[in-house]
């Protein structure tokens, strides 16, 4: 069972920034605009690796992942893919934990 924290409204989140992003690929992922990465990250002109932004205004779903729950399993639930999950979350590996946050599209 996936626990939705918000659906269908605005939510926010904290991203951790990974070698490859910048403000811009950051804010397209999210249809955010880097001036709304900016105003709610007033310390930070650029992104590095590992750097945390706190992103405003994003309309996607916020699930918690339960116990014994796979990324198929909530693909499956939101009709996703599970590439489309790994890529909207940043994640590396299809390893999800119980009480993790992910944003699904």
């Amino acid at each position: 069972m996936i626990k939705i924290l918000e659906k269908g409204i605005k939510s926010s989140l904290l991203y951790t920034c990974t070698a490859d992003d910048t403000l811009e690929s950051i804010a397209s992922r999210f249809n955010i605009t880097t001036t709304d990465i900016l105003r709610d990250n007033p310390l930070f002109s650029s992104v590095y690796p590992g750097c945390m932004l706190y992103l405003t205004g994003i309309g996607k779903h916020r699930v918690i992942v339960a116990p014994m729950q796979t990324l198929e399993d909530i693909a499956r639930e939101y009709n996703v893919t599970v590439e489309s999950i790994m890529k909207s979350n940043n994640l590396q590996s299809k390893v999800v934990f119980v009480g993790m946050q992910l944003l699904i599209d």
